[in-house]
């Protein structure tokens, strides 16, 4: 074995120390966390009561809720299965009256009415990736409420490649995670690649329709899929927007205005909201529901609802449906 030289300035026991101390501080720096994007304002805001759910069939959280004129439907999961749950509204409570259920449809966090040629529609989770802990969908599908129905995602409807949904409709990496949902006028899509990237584009849901309407599965690289996008918009590191650092659900108001909540339990529970450019405007903080989860987000009639999971271990009975006034958020 060589004897180890070591040159005399090495021996400094001073010049070893801020040596020590500054290669601490530099792989200090390295280990931060980026800084989450940032608001316009930031508001606290108390939240009204909407609904009690109530007698629901599995003891899940509810994923999503749509308020529609006389039910609330809801999604809860069973790794990538999916029960479709309709929900009477009288005064205060919503009480469960039937379900259907999809099958391989993933985490079942899109859920969206709006309407087609005079009939009622679901954007509706699809394509569950079983590779993922939380069964992350990978694809959105179309569907009608049908109860006691029985369907594998296979059955539906569906827009596919979705890592090529954007305005250019040119690839955005490998897709980990896709949710969608609008309106009658206007449809968006979330999605989120391994690469770490999220993009949210924004197309003509009659157009969309259209496409469906002759093809079971709806490339979204395809020549006419591009045709009907309005815009769209990629955030990534610490420009993505995502309250509590998750993404809980995602509603959209017209064609301008997106909303997307965040929180587990033991979070405040945060609503954003951002244009259809990316701009990210207003975050509120829920502040009289608990540190509880929130699920979903859904705009109607000038309010902006979520679903909280008021009990972590009981689930039929318990969970709630508050909303804040939009005015909360200009």
């Amino acid at each position: 074995m060589y004897p180890i030289q070591t040159r005399r300035h090495d021996k400094n026991p001073l010049k070893v120390l801020l040596s020590l101390v500054l290669a601490l501080s530099l792989f200090s720096l390295t280990a931060l966390p980026a800084f989450a994007a940032s608001p316009g304002k930031t508001v606290n805001a108390s939240a009204t009561l909407a609904y009690n759910l109530k007698g629901l069939k599995h003891n899940v959280a509810v994923q999503k809720a749509y308020i529609a004129d006389k039910y609330v439907y809801v999604t809860q999961r069973s790794k990538g299965t999916c029960y479709l749950s309709r929900l009477k509204i009288n005064g205060k409570d919503a009480k469960y009256v039937d379900e259907m259920t999809i099958t391989n449809t993933g985490h079942c966090q899109t859920l969206d009415m709006y309407t087609y040629k005079g009939d009622n529609y679901f954007y509706f989770s699809s394509k569950a990736d079983p590779s993922t802990k939380y069964y992350w969908s990978l694809q959105v599908a179309r569907v009608q409420y049908k109860a006691g129905k029985k369907l594998n995602y296979t059955d539906l409807p569906r827009f596919t490649y979705m890592n090529y949904a954007n305005k250019k409709g040119s690839r955005l990496g490998e897709t980990y995670r896709v949710d969608g949902g609008g309106n009658s006028t206007h449809t968006f899509f979330r999605v989120q690649t391994k690469e770490g990237k999220v993009t949210w584009a924004i197309y003509d849901t009659v157009a969309l329709n259209k496409l469906l309407d002759s093809k079971k599965e709806v490339r979204m690289d395809s020549a006419a899929a591009k045709k009907a996008a309005v815009t769209s918009f990629t955030q990534s590191g610490k420009n993505i927007v995502r309250p509590n650092g998750s993404f809980q659900g995602a509603d959209m108001l017209g064609k301008s205005a997106i909303y997307t909540s965040g929180g587990a339990d033991g979070q405040t529970p945060k609503i954003a909201l951002m244009s259809n450019k990316g701009a990210y405007k207003t975050l509120v903080n829920i502040t009289n529901v608990g540190k509880r989860e929130i699920e979903g987000v859904q705009t109607k009639d000038g309010k902006v609802y979520f679903t909280i999971v008021t009990n972590p271990k009981s689930k039929k009975d318990t969970q709630k449906i508050y909303y804040v006034s939009e005015s909360k958020f200009k």
